[in-house]
């Protein structure tokens, strides 16, 4: 495959991965009971992202996170809605990319064995989404972003 295939197939993996890692992020940073979303993202992301949001938000994120036994929840939560949201838009622009891989590889990590281990992979509650992210973050982690991202930009500014 040409070189400009595999930039292509990058770009196209990170903004795929990027956007969906966005939306559950959102919800976990922003939602909360009364809270909407841009209309943007409504159409974006469809008829199921605005219950998303209402049913979401920090608060209730670490409620969760402190069930499940992860210490600091407040800070997990926030710390994995900016993981899932900003690593989503950094890996959609290719922006940071190393650094974003990480901590997603490190969020999906702990979302596989605090929540999702004990359903299987596959079905409802299952690990499933969280080992695609973690494949795809481990994938861009290696391979790097690719020559159309802002990484490879800003690396080859002025050159």
């Amino acid at each position: 495959m040409p070189k400009s295939g595999v930039n292509l197939g990058l770009l196209f993996l990170r903004v795929g991965a990027g956007l969906a890692l966005a939306s559950h992020g959102y919800p976990k940073l922003f939602g909360g009971e009364g809270k909407s979303a841009p209309d943007s993202m409504k159409r974006l992301y469809g008829k199921n992202f605005q219950p998303a949001v209402e049913r979401g938000g920090p608060d209730k994120f670490a409620e969760n996170l402190d069930r499940l036994g992860i210490p600091n929840p407040k800070t997990a939560a926030y710390l994995a809605g900016l993981a899932e949201f900003g690593g989503g838009v950094a890996l959609v622009f290719g922006f940071a990319t190393k650094l974003i891989t990480t901590a997603i590889l490190i969020n999906m990590g702990v979302a596989i064995r605090k929540v999702h281990w004990s359903n299987g992979f596959s079905g409802q509650g299952g690990f499933e989404l969280a080992s695609l992210f973690a494949m795809v973050a481990a994938t861009i982690w290696m391979t790097g972003p690719g020559k159309i991202s802002l990484d490879w930009l800003l690396r080859h500014k002025g050159a």
